[in-house]
């Protein structure tokens, strides 16, 4: 049985818009390594957006009392530290709604099933896999994370929620050290996912950089990265 505990947070913290991008990249990551043919990961997503949809659409607005945001986070800490950084402060209260919409989204599943264990899944759970979230440059939509492998050659470029780019055109992924770029590959989004394996030099590049390239898949970049991830 698996545990979803954390990916169920995570995708109602993302229902609600509230992902930073560390939780982005670990959310990509967790889903990663639960695969592609989870069925309880996609019922969770699947049930928090139609019901952040609902919240938004089927309830009047009406004017909130004074304070209820320190409230709510109140509320959400309660029992815990009484000092704590803002961002937390945030995800805490963010993570109290979240609570809310789990039980009206999917109710108390009665378990989870086992699913063999994919590529991606194998290597994302070995130890010492570092996840690196890559940023927007350009308002990009979606979000791609690098998951690279304790030997620094190897790893996973896994992608949510991407457009897929104009007809011709393919994502091609780089890696970049000094002003020399090298391509990982190209790839086009399938339902807006993406899970593509790479190789390269990534102890020793500065960044990973996404751009919107021919379908050719060139050699060198034409276009100013789209999404860049600091190594």
């Amino acid at each position: 049985m698996r545990d979803h505990t954390e990916i169920e947070e995570l995708l109602a913290l993302e229902a609600l818009g509230g992902l930073e991008p560390d939780d982005r990249a670990r959310l990509d990551a967790l889903l990663a390594e639960h695969g592609s043919d989870c069925a309880e990961c996609a019922e969770l997503r699947r049930g928090f957006a139609d019901t952040a949809a609902m919240l938004g659409t089927g309830l009047r607005p009406t004017d909130v009392s004074a304070g209820l945001d320190d409230r709510t986070v109140a509320a959400a800490l309660a029992g815990g530290p009484a000092a704590i950084a803002p961002t937390h402060r945030r995800r805490n209260a963010l993570i109290a709604i979240a609570a809310a919409v789990v039980l009206v989204a999917v109710g108390a599943l009665g378990g989870y099933l086992a699913a063999p264990r994919s590529a991606e899944q194998s290597f994302i759970s070995q130890p010492g896999v570092r996840v690196v979230p890559f940023e927007p440059s350009d308002g990009t939509s979606g979000a791609m994370t690098l998951a690279v492998g304790p030997d620094g050659t190897q790893g996973y470029v896994i992608g949510s929620g991407l457009a897929e780019p104009p007809a011709g055109q393919t994502y091609e992924l780089w890696t970049i050290k000094g002003g020399t770029p090298t391509s990982l590959g190209c790839v086009v989004p399938s339902d807006g996912q993406v899970v593509l394996p790479v190789n390269g030099a990534f102890t020793t590049a500065d960044v990973a950089a996404v751009t919107v390239e021919s379908s050719t898949c060139p050699s060198a970049p034409t276009t100013s990265p789209v999404m860049v991830a600091s190594l």
